[in-house]
């Protein structure tokens, strides 16, 4: 049973969620194509590309930590139309992305193969890591005008426009990767560096298609330079000081994600090959969440800027109802299709049964996870509350998560999957600290008024 009467309330979750999870669910399910076409290259290759995409992870979550300040205000300030105070926020996170992209850009072209030797040991792995590493790394200045134009379209309610930006090179970089990983109708065939290749191209489209449809369209986000630079030092100063939680955050979670691949990747190749690729299938299924964490923080945001506190309240219970029921349904169909995933991909027998056992583990703990991506992605962003986000996502990973890792699998040397397991310890850890702050309200906070 849902908490709010509003009968606006699953219209406009539906017309806000349905294009972030159709855009969020392509980009997965061809995320699990790519893996799956270059792990027919073997598992050398999956290893490879998965170290350099930790890495790469690392950098995304940093600019989105950036521009979620954009965000964040621009959903309040949509809640009162003020598109003045968007554009100057959005001047803010653009200048913050740009210069953190150009200094990743910077440092990865310089040290590719140090970067992948963080995640593997396997020198086979590092060579053909850091060959993909170099050539990615060209696209992050691009992709930090992408993230930072989608961000403020998003807020503004305008989702249909970075979703079909996002469609679109999501399409050309999966036929990209099957012309140039394996040489298809007369094209080269570059194995792991082609899918890179492809990458770069794709993500060049893509930000020329959401920046191109934000002008045409005139879009709130459609800022000249003026606009852009319009904002003040105090609103630097709030900036900062709600995106640099969300930043620190964003990178600690990230950061201790990665540590996790290097502990898999120390273990053994077939460790780290078969903990990529179930990566790849989790990241279909919290797609879920993650667009309705998104739709929360918009229409959740909207009604705090516009002085509706009990109405946010009651639309954040709402989502999180409604992720817990999604995060049911799941995990039984993650159960059932675990062997028939499993059995697509070419792996030796080991890491077959390791993969198997990682998925079991996912499909168990999906609940926890849904809420917890509801609670930080949705309820507490849209309140302000990102101190506390940080602090509970941050110290669930460096404070439980990486001691149970080392622990499990340089002590008690346990196989990959069984670590896993142990790492639901986390997750459960931060959904009851979750739950305690959502029902005390101190999450609520109008920035805007």
């Amino acid at each position: 049973m849902l908490y709010t009467k509003d009968e606006f309330f699953l219209p406009r979750m539906l017309a806000l969620a349905t294009p972030i999870l159709l855009q969020n669910l392509l980009s997965s399910s061809l995320n699990f194509i790519d893996v799956f076409m270059i792990g027919r290259l073997g598992e050398v290759s999956v290893a490879a590309v998965g170290s350099a995409n930790q890495f790469f992870f690392i950098y995304l979550m940093l600019v989105f930590g950036l521009a979620s300040g954009s965000a964040i205000f621009t959903a309040q300030y949509w809640g009162r139309k003020d598109i003045v105070n968007i554009r100057a926020i959005m001047g803010i996170g653009l200048t913050l992305t740009m210069g953190i992209s150009f200094l990743f850009t910077s440092g990865t072209l310089v040290f590719p193969e140090l970067i992948i030797s963080l995640f593997s040991n396997d020198s086979a792995v590092v060579k053909l890591g850091g060959d993909y590493l170099r050539i990615i790394s060209l696209s992050f200045l691009v992709m930090s005008l992408s993230i930072s134009f989608s961000v403020v379209l998003r807020s503004t309610e305008n989702v249909l426009y970075p979703m079909a930006a996002s469609i679109t090179g999501i399409l050309l970089n999966t036929g990209l990767n099957y012309l140039l990983i394996f040489g298809h109708f007369g094209f080269p065939r570059l194995g792991v560096v082609g899918a890179a290749y492809a990458t770069l191209i794709s993500r060049c489209v893509e930000m020329i298609i959401v920046v191109s449809l934000t002008y045409l369209r005139q879009l709130p986000a459609a800022a000249d330079l003026t606009d852009l630079f319009r904002f003040t030092s105090v609103q630097v100063k709030r900036y900062l000081g709600k995106a640099m939680p969300v930043v620190l955050q964003s990178v600690g979670w990230a950061g201790g994600y990665s540590v996790y691949t290097m502990i898999y990747g120390h273990i053994s190749t077939e460790s780290l090959a078969a903990f990529s690729i179930a990566g790849s299938v989790e990241r279909i299924c919290l797609i879920f969440f993650t667009g309705v964490g998104s739709a929360c923080s918009i229409m959740v945001g909207n009604r705090i800027g516009a002085g509706e506190e009990e109405r946010a309240r009651d639309y954040a219970a709402n989502f999180l109802f409604i992720g817990i029921l999604i995060s049911i349904v799941i995990s039984i169909t993650l159960f059932l299709l675990r062997h028939i995933i499993v059995g697509i991909y070419n792996l030796s027998d080991l890491s077959q049964v390791y993969m198997l056992g990682i998925l079991m583990v996912m499909s168990a703990i999906m609940w926890a996870k849904a809420c917890n991506i509801i609670f930080h992605m949705g309820i507490f962003k849209a309140g302000g509350d990102t101190l506390f986000s940080m602090f509970v996502d941050v110290g669930g990973v460096w404070l439980i998560g990486v001691p149970i890792a080392l622990v499990a699998g340089f002590y008690f040397k346990l196989p990959v999957h069984l670590i896993v397991a142990c790492l639901t310890i986390e997750e459960l850890v931060k959904v009851s600290v979750g739950f305690k702050r959502f029902l005390s309200g101190h999450w609520l906070n109008n920035l805007v008024d």
